[in-house]
């Protein structure tokens, strides 16, 4: 769910498209990677660095980094998942110095036409409100915006909302690398759609890295109530996936939310940070009562290949 970069124009000439390539990425792609991400999204320290080796390293088909060369020099990434016909494009950069080249256009073809080859018939990605150049190239390609994602964040001391009854269920607390996978048969409402797609992949990549998160998962009897995974990032505690019970998901979010108010051992002053999709109103409205203040927001943009064929 990165903020996604896109070079300034897919206008330019395509004879300097001769000179790129694009492939799958290699653990030797990693530092140029890190570097151009680091320089173009957002900053990352080292255990992220190890995350994008973890990816490369997993040769999954649901999470791969494509990359594009140009005159050898890698010069642009691109990160997505993939679950049955859909996907989510996570990351995409092009280093500045080589934008406006058509080579953010080249790989994101290639992207899009590898996926429907492989039976795809939707793509989701995200962009920051602000980022007006990257949303109106999007819509250009094709894309059209589906959904927002708000962003939700709350310190320790702005929660103050009833907690959720927590006495009498089975809560459990452990390392996502101790963490049993959660039957897939088991449906849950998830607050963000790209945590949807991406959430199972992300628990075995997790497995396999130096990266750490912690898992919340609680029961009431046999039923599940709900999961959270989250992670600690300098003052703040990332909700990287929330998925409540289908029934009663309102009091499903509410108890979550206690348990990691509560079971999380965290710092003075921290802040919760908490991803829904605009779709959610009732969710919306129960974080917003327990203390929760929206930040941010993204578009989130699909394209659909089945409308495209119909057409």
């Amino acid at each position: 769910m990165e903020n996604l970069e896109l070079e300034d124009s897919f206008s330019k000439k395509e004879n300097s498209m001769k000179n790129v390539i694009v492939r799958k990425a290699r653990i030797s792609d990693v530092d140029r990677i890190f570097k151009i991400y680091s320089e173009n999204i957002e900053y990352l320290d080292e255990e992220s660095k190890n995350w994008l080796k973890s990816i490369i390293k997993k040769k999954s088909r649901r999470a791969r980094i494509y990359v594009a060369l140009r005159r050898k020099k890698l010069v642009g990434f691109i990160i997505f998942y993939k679950k049955r016909k859909e996907a989510y494009i996570d990351a995409f950069a092009v280093d500045s110095r080589y934008r406006g080249l058509g080579i953010g256009r080249k790989l994101l073809n290639c992207i899009e036409q590898t996926l429907e080859l492989e039976g795809v018939k939707r793509i989701y990605l995200s962009v920051k409100n602000r980022n007006n150049n990257a949303l109106g190239l999007y819509l250009k390609n094709g894309y059209k915006v589906t959904n927002i994602v708000f962003i939700l964040e709350a310190g320790l001391d702005n929660l103050n909302g009833k907690l959720g009854e927590l006495e009498g269920l089975k809560l459990k607390v452990d390392s996502v690398k101790k963490h049993n996978e959660i039957n897939s048969k088991i449906k849950l409402l998830d607050t963000s759609i790209w945590s949807n797609l991406t959430w199972d992949i992300d628990d075995s990549i997790y497995k396999i890295s130096k990266e750490e998160a912690t898992y919340i998962t609680i029961y009431s009897g046999k039923r599940l109530i709900g999961v959270a995974r989250a992670h600690i990032d300098k003052n703040k505690v990332v909700i990287e996936r929330l998925a409540l019970s289908y029934y009663k998901a309102t009091d499903s979010l509410i108890t979550i939310a206690s348990a990691i108010k509560t079971k999380i051992t965290l710092k003075p002053k921290m802040k919760i940070r908490i991803p829904v999709d605009s779709s959610k109103a009732s969710l919306l409205k129960a974080l917003i009562a327990f203390g929760f203040k929206i930040i941010n927001s993204e578009y989130v943009l699909c394209k659909d290949f089945s409308s495209i064929e119909e057409n």
